[in-house]
């Protein structure tokens, strides 16, 4: 009896395994959702022209975009942390996480611990050279 071949080879499968999965994050305070939807929608096309597949959208709306307090924010680590893979935290501009530079470097480290990084519409990401930045901005 012959051999069957495999329809797909390792290559194949570790290709499907290494595949970033993109968690789409942002944050909006206002009723209105018109710039949340091109921020999304940035963000969206940005993970397509990668080759990503999107995970999903945490969101932190009203009163919880404007505090320390981010529950979808921390739902997307969780979620991020047990996932397999490469996994980013996709964001329109680094503002989307917060305005406050200390707490975008907590918040980019957060991520980091999830096991990923964090990487904007534009392409920006946390580099050596961005998390050199953040932690000497921190205070201690």
């Amino acid at each position: 009896m012959d051999a069957v071949e495999p329809t797909h080879s390792r290559t194949q499968d570790a290709a499907v395994e290494a595949k970033t999965r993109a968690f789409i994050y942002d944050r909006h305070a206002t009723a209105s959702t018109v710039i949340l939807d091109i921020r999304l929608d940035r963000c969206r096309a940005y993970a397509e022209s990668r080759g990503w597949e999107i995970a999903g959208i945490w969101l932190d709306l009203g009163d919880h975009a404007l505090s320390h307090y981010r529950p979808q924010f921390e739902a997307l680590c969780v979620a991020m942390d047990g996932t397999p893979g490469p996994v980013a935290c996709l964001i329109d501009d680094w503002d989307r996480l917060t305005r406050d530079t200390a707490r975008g470097a907590a918040m980019r480290r957060r991520v980091e611990q999830a096991g990923g990084h964090c990487e904007t519409a534009e392409g920006e990401n946390d580099s050596a050279a961005e998390k050199a930045r953040g932690r000497l901005r921190t205070p201690h």
